[in-house]
């Protein structure tokens, strides 16, 4: 586990814009599917022209321009198997392609008009950015700076948008590249939940980040979770099943290679749009689960959102664990209301065996909760938040790495102080770790490009050493 190290000076909280878009869901009745789930079709390809823009302030310069230079066109367009290009051409099995917008894709440094004490501004340093590069077209632009300020977070993305800003150390960290680049994608934090025996979700008590998917803390060297393929469509129909009666299921593991065998089971949960996904992982130097736990995850995904998928267990996290929704010959875990149980047969190298039941054959074999260790931190919550570091790592990651605080663009007043725990409907957002100061985030001329994105924070890490994963 990778141990927190200390700001070298407090950190601030910083207000951004919250989006809550969650897509419709799947009715259904009882154990009978009446709609299909997100792997109904492949989405088409997609190219992502994509701008780095390396940026000086005018009373501070990046530190060492060519070094970052070298590294963004590396971490961000290279050919190794954790460049953002690479990871997300295999996580989705070549739909998505990440190139640069011209040339090698790095663009600067420019001096900008702005001291390094407004680099909390990330509205007006992207406007700035744009301006410096008049005759490149792109879809996404990245603007990487060098501040002794806004030490709350590492790396910051826009929720389904086309921006993310860089603290200069952080482009020789492709975890945080991949997770920033990730909320563009519309990902959220990827969260654990521990649920009292008998429901998926009634009662649940957060339990850190699922440790999946570079959006749950697990860094670049672990592939997309099923939830979040799905939510692309980037598990075809083929590779997803949906029983609609007790059955058993041989899951392929997620990551495999080539594109047969059945990856996910996606089901619905109740009768109000929510469903449940399973998946099985197991570690593959082949694959983008490189450094993945081996075992089966389970998932609610609440009114159809994909994207804000959580896993959940009836035992809390151990140090040194698997930390599997559940194992081999373990209790199975059962939702009593929605009539519906789901429990390992075994597993192997090559796939596990799920025993699906439904409706009155979902007799519910549960297990008591495991109580969560203590926390040493403030709570985490159940709500969106930003990645962290970990050495150099991005994050929401582990008990270690705070969340942050968002606040609505339409209002004027003041960001309020981060509270110190989750507050509401178990979606709060909880800051440790920083100063107690608040500072508005001004979106100066960019304000359209950011409106319906929420802008998530990352904890930013010391830049001289790197997280192993």
């Amino acid at each position: 586990m990778v141990q927190r190290p200390q700001p070298t000076r407090p950190a601030t909280a910083v207000s951004a814009p919250l989006l809550a878009a969650l897509t419709a869901g799947a009715l259904l009745a009882g154990p009978v599917l009446l709609a299909a789930p997100a792997a109904a079709a492949p989405e088409p390809s997609s190219v992502d022209h994509h701008a780095v823009v390396l940026v000086n302030f005018r009373n501070k310069a990046l530190t060492d321009a060519a070094k970052t230079r070298a590294d963004a066109v590396r971490n961000f367009f290279g050919t190794g198997s954790t460049s953002l290009a690479s990871y997300y051409a295999r996580n989705s099995g070549g739909r998505m392609s990440v190139v640069p917008a011209k040339g090698d894709g790095v663009f600067g440094p420019f001096t900008i008009d702005m001291d390094d004490s407004a680099a909390c501004d990330s509205g007006k340093m992207n406007e700035l950015a744009r301006k410096a590069i008049p005759g490149v077209p792109f879809d996404h632009i990245s603007v990487v700076f060098h501040s002794d300020f806004c030490s709350a977070w590492w790396g910051l993305g826009s929720v389904s948008g086309p921006n993310s800003w860089f603290h200069e150390g952080a482009v020789d960290d492709g975890a945080a590249i991949i997770h920033e680049i990730g909320h563009n994608l519309g990902f959220q934090h990827q969260e654990r939940q521990v649920c009292p025996a008998g429901t998926f979700t009634t009662a649940c008590t957060a339990d850190e980040y699922s440790h999946r998917t570079p959006m749950g803390g697990g860094g670049e060297k672990k592939g997309l979770s099923a939830p979040e393929l799905l939510s692309l469509q980037w598990l075809t129909a083929q590779q997803t099943t949906t029983p609609t009666a007790s059955t058993s299921v041989h899951l392929t593991p997620l990551h495999a290679p080539g594109t047969g065998g059945t990856r996910a089971i996606d089901l619905p949960l109740g009768t109000g749009g929510d469903r449940v996904v399973v998946e099985y992982r197991t570690p593959d130097p082949g694959t983008p689960d490189a450094d993945v736990p081996q075992g089966v995850a389970v998932y609610r995904v609440t009114k159809g959102n994909y994207k804000d998928a959580v896993m959940i267990s009836n035992t809390a996290q151990r140090e040194k664990a698997a930390n599997n929704s559940l194992d081999a010959d373990g209790p199975a875990l059962t939702d009593d209301a929605a009539h519906l149980s789901v429990s390992v047969v075994g597993t192997s190298g090559t796939g596990a065996d799920i025993r699906i039941r439904l409706g009155a054959d979902a007799a519910p074999k549960t297990t008591a909760p495991v109580a969560a260790k203590p926390a040493t931190t403030a709570a985490k919550p159940t709500g969106t938040a930003e990645s962290a570091r970990s050495g150099a790592a991005p994050g929401p990651l582990s008990a270690e790495y705070p969340d942050h605080q968002a606040a609505d663009p339409s209002s004027n007043a003041p960001a309020p102080t981060a509270p110190t725990a989750a507050t509401t409907d178990g979606r709060g957002l909880a800051q440790t770790g920083g100063g107690g100061s608040a500072l508005p985030l001004t979106l100066g001329a960019v304000a359209a490009l950011l409106v319906g994105a929420a802008l998530f924070l990352v904890n930013r890490r010391g830049t001289g050493r790197r997280a192993r994963r």
